[in-house]
């Protein structure tokens, strides 16, 4: 929906696994892909002064900060769609075109973009989006004290971000206040994506200045008026929520179009509960299904099945570094990931694609790259991943000189025990199984890998190790779910990336990484060999590997009138929603 046009969200990982002992040796083939359409068709007439009921399908909780430069959980995005919304409107290719709460223009020769805010941008409290809304936005970005991890290589574009960044200045030089309705960004150097939504150069939200400049940075992410009472420029705003739950939403009636139902309730529902939910009827559109959920209600005869490739990968990630006292990423020379030969062996050593075979339900499968095979040709298909082959993955650790010992498992080569810590997200009990199967694989390599503390992680609580920087873990699982710019893959590895879990940090892949954003990259062939060249090397040094690509999937009452995930009517999609009985 709304979050993979704007920006990148950390996801909870889950897969559909019931019982995976003989996965190895299951000949069960792939099932093919099931034909799923954008949109749902309903000429009923709406009824008046309806209740939407949404459902969420999540084993976690939402976090509930209800700003996109604070907010790291894809949960939360997806909870406060409904009021938070892009300013900017795209087409079916995410190219930034006229018409939403903002426009905005590009002008190359003198490195700026001229954005426009529209007069029929309002917060919920009546109040008018300003420019100076947008600036906020940039600050809270770039302000340290705020502990966002939005900072990136392509906002420190603009002139003077770093040295508000570093503290060296008190605002953003390079962010232009022309009037309350125009905000001009002065950039160091164009680049060739910024014409797309996604690409992160430009900030497409606001924050309501004359409602929070009152609370410091430090405080914002804890204050009420982010968790309780925020504010939206969308077609809806809070009026009761019980927080990582539930919320109800009422029109915000400073909203240019009226939303068709009188009022819209979202909740959280376990992945092991929402088939049955759906099946009882509690919900009108179920959101964020797991395959297993999908398949166990694709036949309901009064629901239809909405769906498209998602924007979005699972991986494994190894942590290979850690940070410096600047919070960029730098390589540890004592971590035992640190060999390519182990990661690269562990990789092979998981039967991934047995496990999407099995349990995949024609909508997950094994992923050949970080880049989604969703974004079309910026996948390379050419790229292999990493398939079973425990041969291969024993060869590797038997040259590298990691040695089986009499209890099966492996030595470093220095002659130390090797045990490795896991961290993972408590999830389905299928995905719980489906690592637990993994780390029997590797007890076949000979490695020893345990559950952090022995058990699963909350996700909440695993994505603050991750942006902390905690080093009491060598491997993680994880998921992203991306922007709509498949360069922006590659830009979250970067040195400075929040983003850069695991801090690999090499010159190739730096030199890799800025060459998307170069001026040679404004030849798209240019630029998409180049980003095949990386998901080249990403895959050989294997840091972070690759494992799956899915499908989303919704499901829809068909009382429901006027539902799409065409991403060009993204912008009006909650505004026209309708239930028709």
């Amino acid at each position: 929906m709304n979050k993979t046009r704007i920006a990148k969200w950390m996801v909870t990982v889950s897969v559909t696994a019931a019982v995976l002992g003989g996965l190895v040796a299951s000949t069960k083939t792939a099932q093919a892909a099931p034909k799923l359409k954008l949109e749902y068709k309903n000429d009923k007439s709406a009824k008046k002064d309806a209740t939407l009921r949404i459902g969420y399908a999540d084993d976690g909780s939402f976090k509930g900060v209800f700003s996109p430069e604070l907010s790291n959980d894809a949960a939360t995005s997806e909870v406060s769609q409904f009021g938070t919304v892009g300013l900017f409107k795209v087409d079916d290719n995410y190219k930034f075109v006229k018409g939403g709460l903002a426009d905005v223009d590009f002008d190359r020769e003198n490195k700026t973009a001229t954005i426009k805010v529209s007069d029929k941008a309002n917060w919920s409290d009546g109040q008018p989006v300003v420019a100076r809304d947008l600036v906020f936005a940039y600050e809270i970005i770039a302000n340290k004290e705020s502990g966002s991890a939005r900072y990136t290589d392509q906002l420190a574009n603009i002139v003077g971000m770093e040295e508000y960044h570093a503290g060296k200045a008190d605002a953003i030089s390079g962010l232009e206040v022309k009037d309350d309705k125009t905000l001009v960004v002065h950039f160091k150097e164009m680049a060739p994506t910024m014409g797309t939504s996604g690409a992160g150069y430009i900030w497409e939200y606001a924050e309501p200045y004359h409602y929070l400049k009152d609370v410091a940075m430090k405080d914002l992410a804890s204050n009420d008026k982010l968790r309780k009472e925020p504010l939206f420029y969308g077609p809806f705003k809070i009026k009761k929520m019980v927080q990582g739950e539930s919320i109800e939403w009422v029109p915000n009636t400073y909203y240019s179009q009226k939303p068709k139902v009188k009022k819209l309730t979202v909740e959280t529902v376990s992945t092991s509960q929402a088939a049955a939910a759906v099946k009882a009827g509690k919900y009108d559109i179920l959101l964020n299904q797991t395959p297993q959920v999908y398949d166990a209600v694709k036949n309901e005869k009064d629901f239809v099945q909405l769906g498209k490739p998602m924007l979005y990968y699972s991986y494994m990630g190894f942590r290979v570094g850690t940070v410096d006292k600047d919070g960029n990423s730098v390589m540890d020379k004592t971590a035992v990931t640190k060999d390519r030969a182990l990661r690269q062996a562990m990789a092979y050593a998981m039967n991934i694609d047995q496990v999407q075979e099995k349990f995949g339900y024609g909508l997950s499968y094994r992923a050949n790259t970080l880049v989604p095979a969703a974004f079309g040709k910026w996948n390379d298909k050419h790229a292999t991943g990493y398939k079973l082959n425990m041969k291969k993955a024993k060869a590797l650790l038997d040259e590298a000189g990691y040695k089986v010992q009499k209890d099966g498992y492996r030595t470093q080569p220095n002659g130390k025990k090797l045990t490795l810590t896991l961290m993972a997200n408590k999830s389905s009990k299928n995905f719980e199984a489906s690592v637990k199967n993994y780390i029997q694989q590797w007890k076949e390599l000979g490695v020893r890998v345990k559950l952090m503390n022995g058990r699963f992680q909350e996700f909440n609580s695993m994505s603050e190790k991750l942006i902390s920087g905690a080093k009491d873990f060598d491997i993680w699982m994880g998921a992203w779910s991306t922007s709509s710019e498949p360069t922006d893959v590659a830009a979250n590895y970067s040195k400075t990336s929040a983003y850069n879990f695991g801090h690999f940090v090499t010159k190739e892949n730096t030199e890799l990484i800025n060459s998307l954003s170069s001026e040679k990259a404004f030849d798209e062939n240019y630029r998409r060999k180049q980003l095949y060249k990386w998901q080249e090397y990403m895959n050989k040094e294997a840091f972070i590997v690759p494992m799956t690509f899915t499908h989303s999937t919704i499901s829809v009452s068909k009382d429901v009138k006027g539902m799409t995930l065409d991403v060009s009517d993204s912008d009006t999609l909650w505004s026209d929603v309708a239930l028709t009985k």
